[in-house]
């Protein structure tokens, strides 16, 4: 039964071997991690309205007399329809931005995130390249994409019924992309299956070992990032990969006919 002291020492260790190499390909992988960016814009309603009643009042007389409706109303209409037209286009920009941002997520990121497991795994065992952060693309690329689309997916769809089954569900399948560093041809729900068996009864010792950075990270805020960039993030993605390299040679060694791993 694993430890988490057991695993950072491990950890500890591969950064120690191959330091430069593992800060670098962390800082791509925390670069990826940071979120979407927001998008915004403001707009001016009032512009239109102050030049309107700059306006000569002598032209409202002027179109009453001739029975054209209410300068007020027109006014109203008008302001009515520029925020409609706004609306609209806020929304597409909106979508638009959504699409490319969960394009870039299911065809970029994801097959990224697999590289950048694979390379912390590796270093763990060994010195590892960072050519391996490509491993994603260059391996069975389309399954790769797949398996983590149903992957996020099924994670998102638990979340929708309730907060706490969605999070349940990401622990379980906390080691797909890992999965796919060893045998990225592996059909999604043989990969799904292999992480629901690997991850039980260690879920909540998994989300302990998450807990157990909190410290570093408050000191990676009080440094303005420096300590997260060049130590914690280092440490942590090795001290995960550590922990599949665990699962994976001793509860999962029962399954590896069935899943070739």
């Amino acid at each position: 039964m694993w430890t988490r002291a057991e695993l950072k020492e491990r950890a500890k260790a591969a950064l120690h071997r191959n330091y430069w190499k593992i800060v670098l390909v962390s800082s791509i992988l925390l670069l990826l991690g940071c979120g979407s960016g927001g998008y915004f814009f403001q707009k001016t309603p009032h512009n239109a309205e102050e030049q309107i009643e700059a306006e000569d009042t002598g032209i409202q007389a002027e179109m009453e007399e001739a029975g054209v409706p209410d300068r007020e109303i027109v006014d109203g209409q008008i302001e009515t329809f520029d925020r409609i037209v706004v609306i609209v286009i806020f929304t597409i920009i909106f979508l638009f931005f959504f699409v490319v941002i969960l394009a870039a997520d299911i065809f970029l990121i994801n097959p990224l995130d697999v590289g950048g497991k694979r390379f912390m795994t590796k270093s763990v065992e060994n010195v590892a390249q960072v050519k391996e952060i490509a491993y994603g693309f260059d391996h069975s690329y389309k399954n790769v994409v797949k398996v983590l689309f149903y992957r996020d997916l099924y994670v998102i769809l638990w979340a929708l019924l309730l907060i706490i089954p969605g999070i349940v569900k990401m622990y379980q399948y906390y080691m797909v992309p890992y999965i796919l560093t060893d045998n990225p041809d592996m059909e999604y729900r043989a990969a799904l299956d292999k992480s629901r068996e690997m991850m039980e009864g260690n879920k909540w010792k998994t989300f302990v070992l998450g807990l157990s950075f909190i410290l570093w990270d408050f000191l990676g805020a009080l440094t303005f990032g420096i300590v997260e960039v060049f130590y914690v993030q280092p440490y942590r993605h090795l001290t995960f990969a550590a922990l599949y390299r665990e699962l994976r040679d001793t509860a999962a060694i029962n399954s590896e006919d069935r899943y070739g791993i």
